[in-house]
């Protein structure tokens, strides 16, 4: 039973410590058609210029990518009146396009100010994929203005991150002699691995 545990605990611990961060190099976009894009001092600028529910911004191209996680800062120009939604998403290995609906992002007038974001998401976008859930693995991740009306305006992206599970699997790399090892500390859930703590995350807890 112990050993079942042990087995149980370190594979847990691999797949969290798998994991890592990917910072996107903001250059390498693509634009898609009504929007024009620079990069100046690590802050991408993108101009669009979109018919009533049209969609333009930028598209990166992801290398067959497994992501538990996305991250960015975001703001608009702080010009735009009407509603514009902002609409961030993940295309999966089979064309579906991922978003997130409670997010319930925009870039008009009020997010003149950095807003920083974090999530995985998990609503299809406009119906491009009849699968309950992405068909991971990810191959595009995209950042699109879309209007209510016909609007010119610009939005701001830095610090664009991934949260990717490495190349190596979690059952390559344990077995029942690994020394992984699970405590308990005030009712949280620690793994000792290497002489190092992890919480139920992966991250390390010094």
């Amino acid at each position: 039973m112990k050993k079942s545990l042990l087995i149980i605990a370190a594979l847990f611990a691999a797949i969290a410590i798998n994991a890592k961060d990917l910072v996107i190099d903001l250059s390498k976009y693509s634009e898609t058609d009504g929007a024009v894009a620079a990069l100046e001092d690590n802050e991408l600028k993108v101009n669009y210029d979109l018919g009533a529910w049209g969609a333009g911004g930028v598209i990166y191209a992801l290398d067959d990518l497994d992501v538990t996680e996305l991250a960015f800062d975001y703001k608009s120009d702080g010009l735009i009146e009407s509603w514009v939604s902002f609409i961030v998403y993940l295309e999966d290995s089979e064309g579906g396009q991922w978003y997130s609906n409670a997010a319930d992002l925009s870039i008009s007038s009020w997010n003149a100010e950095w807003e920083s974001k974090n999530f995985m998401p998990t609503d299809i976008l406009w119906e491009s994929s009849t699968a309950e859930a992405p068909v991971k693995p990810f191959k595009a991740l995209g950042f699109l203005a879309n209007p209510s009306v016909e609007t010119q305006g610009a939005f701001f992206l830095r610090n664009v991150k991934l949260t990717v599970l490495e190349d190596e699997t979690a059952l390559g790399q344990v077995n029942a002699d690994s020394k992984v090892t699970k405590v308990v500390r005030d009712g949280q859930v620690f793994f000792v691995r290497d002489g190092k703590t992890f919480n139920a995350l992966g991250a390390e807890v010094k």
